[in-house]
């Protein structure tokens, strides 16, 4: 458990509380002198959590502080506490989750973009605080709250301990194998379209062979990732679509008759036209004096 030097009770009316950008938790309520008085302590209590949980993973620098937090948006940590140990209250438990955009692999080895996956950035309980359900107990509360799947979620960077986790609760254990350092697991990618996000295939760029292949990060490391042709029949059809639109904008836009002093004609004045205007003046010229020759013999 981790005891702070204030009392943490006021700050968790509920043993699971939210906290977001503004640093404050959920059930937060009070003038403009209390607000900063929570965000001060909720602060200490992020970076603590945050420290212990680097520690507890080997990690030489935490993932998890009150600055990183404050300046994401689609962030949100739930903290676990005990208001009945101690004097003070105890802070048993950290969880960070967040929406990101991510390339990953799916069982076929095609590159995907998933738009806002649900992701698990960082999961920590106390030491003297584990094997008790209080893990589960906080990460069903997240799930329930964002209204995401463990299945849904990719995983940033999990330890060996938050791997076994998600096997033995949700009986997860085959993984994809990925570029980066997210962990999801098979059956990820089925019903893409679900609302816990959205995976499309990259844009692709066409080849002379014919094919497609994805433009991503991935395809620097792993090669070409090669999609159907029914990709490339639904890109030229939705091509062909805007082309159409773009030929009728520019019919309606030269069908607009100019207003005022530049609707008048203009007289032309170019340097064409009044050197073929001499040619003739020159031609009409020579005839004349054809004929008079002609007379005079």
């Amino acid at each position: 458990m981790v005891d702070f030097r204030f009392d943490i009770r006021p700050l968790f009316p509920e043993a699971i509380v939210r906290v977001t950008s503004n640093l404050l938790p959920h059930t937060f309520r009070g003038d403009r002198r209390q607000c900063l008085d929570a965000t001060s302590k909720m602060s200490e209590i992020i970076d603590r959590l945050g420290e212990l949980s680097a520690t507890s993973q080997g990690l030489s620098k935490p993932v998890t502080t009150a600055q990183r937090l404050r300046m994401s948006e689609n962030q949100t940590i739930y903290l676990l506490a005990d208001t009945e140990a101690g004097h003070n209250g105890a802070v048993t438990g950290l969880l960070k989750v967040g929406n990101k955009d991510l390339y990953l692999f799916d069982e076929t080895g095609q590159t995907r973009k998933v738009e806002r996956a649900p992701s698990i950035l960082d999961f920590y309980v106390h030491e003297s605080r584990q094997r008790a359900g209080l893990g589960k107990r906080m990460f069903e509360t997240m799930l329930r709250e964002e209204n995401w799947t463990p299945l849904k979620c990719s995983v940033d960077r999990p330890s060996e301990k938050l791997l076994a986790f998600f096997g033995k609760h949700y009986g997860l254990v085959r993984t994809i194998p990925q570029s980066n350092n997210f962990v999801l697991y098979e059956g990820y990618f089925n019903e893409a379209n679900s609302s816990n996000g959205h995976a499309h295939e990259q844009s692709p760029q066409e080849t002379k062979n014919g094919l497609h292949i994805t433009n991503s990060p991935n395809t620097q490391l792993f090669g070409a990732t090669y999609l159907g042709e029914d990709v490339n029949h639904r890109r030229r059809g939705s091509q062909q679509q805007k082309q159409n639109s773009s030929n009728v904008l520019l019919q309606q836009i030269t069908q607009i008759s100019p207003n005022g002093r530049y609707g008048a004609r203009h007289p032309t004045c170019t340097m064409a036209e009044i050197i073929s205007g001499i040619s003739k003046c020159s031609t009409k010229g020579g005839g004349a004096g054809s004929g008079e020759s002609s007379r005079i013999k």
